[in-house]
């Protein structure tokens, strides 16, 4: 008797299996938003970006005197540098990464500095008041106002004399020079209201070059020069902070339920143009009919459809609805992976 339990247990898995394997999944690869490690409040849509860090000691320095500076010092610096250009294509950068995440209306007022009557680049401005941050909000219409009151880079340089074994014919010189750009900004985000809110932020990073060749001058030759190096080092200051507070883009691949109902699957072609609000429309039609398969198919493809829209808090009660109707191994990982997203959120 047991050998007959045990063989008619393994013929109702193999029907199970059968039934289950008949059961379909398309993909589609999609483009997911990643939280910020610092979010910037709700109420905030759109920002206005100013510049108070320029002290008298900036100018646009001139490339053809810093190459001159860095020869002269015979390739080795270690120098502050206060170069205006960059202190602005700092918070052009900013503005349009924020922009670009899609998270954040930017405005940058082409009279965007503020003047900054500060001995040292080093020293910081006392806060704007609640009047001077509500005009410029009201001014252009935004939110809140971003101010960059602190920037400046650092420029480290120096080389190396190695030697190699040139293809067993001896020993030859070998020259390593190194740059590196040394950045540094403090921002502070103003939010009027009844009273004035106020968050600071800090940036400080490097970025660095490496090139080596048989002679110094080779060497040199394929670095950037040092005006781009700046620019370098600005623009990985801008790019740093609008990362730190606006949300980030992630390729991912989803699954969606291919139901062999030929009118439900009309949506499949609304998928694949990334028309998740057609397609909805179709899947909404069959969500409360049919059997249990075949709703838990529609009510998961409806999660998606909601996650797509943007809509999590829908998404997690469509994939919990699909799971409640029939189980599934896609509708539990899928409730799991949606409960995770809100919770990071």
């Amino acid at each position: 008797m047991r050998l007959r339990f045990v063989h008619f247990r393994w013929i109702c898995y193999g029907v199970f299996v059968l039934f289950t394997s008949c059961v379909s999944m398309g993909k589609i690869s999609v483009q997911v938003s990643i939280p910020p490690q610092r979010a910037i409040s709700e109420d905030i849509q759109s920002i206005a970006l100013m510049n108070r860090s320029m002290t008298d000691s900036f100018s646009n320095l001139n490339q053809d005197t810093l190459e001159n500076l860095l020869i002269r010092k015979k390739l080795v610096m270690d120098q502050v540098l206060l170069d205006s250009l960059a202190a602005d294509t700092t918070l052009k950068v900013m503005g349009n990464a924020l922009y670009e995440s899609g998270r954040f209306d930017v405005v940058i007022p082409v009279q965007r500095n503020i003047p900054n009557k500060n001995v040292s680049y080093l020293s910081k401005s006392p806060s704007l008041t609640q009047p001077e941050v509500k005009q410029v909000c009201e001014e252009f219409k935004v939110d809140a106002l971003m101010v960059l009151e602190n920037f400046y880079e650092n420029l480290n340089s120096f080389y190396r004399i190695g030697y190699v074994d040139s293809n067993g014919s001896g020993m030859t010189k070998e020259y390593t020079i190194y740059v590196q750009i040394a950045f540094h900004s403090n921002w502070k985000l103003y939010q009027p209201g009844e009273k004035l809110k106020l968050a600071n932020f800090e940036v400080n990073d490097t970025i660095f070059w490496e090139r080596t060749g048989p002679t110094l001058q080779e060497t040199y030759e394929q670095l950037p020069t040092i005006k781009e190096a700046l620019l370098g080092g600005a623009i990985e200051n801008g790019q740093n902070l609008a990362n730190y507070i606006s949300p980030g883009w992630q390729q991912q691949t989803r699954n969606y339920f291919i139901t062999n109902n030929q009118e439900a699957d009309k949506a499949i072609s609304f998928v694949n143009k990334n028309d998740w609000l057609e397609a909805g429309k179709i899947w909404m039609r069959f969500s409360g009919s049919g059997s249990s398969g075949f709703r838990s198919q529609i009510e998961y493809n409806l999660a998606l459809t909601s996650e797509m829209n943007g809509d999590l808090n829908l998404a997690l009660q469509w994939a919990q609805k699909s799971f409640q109707s029939k189980f599934t191994t896609a509708a539990e990982e899928y409730v799991r992976y949606l409960k995770g997203r809100l919770k990071g959120l």
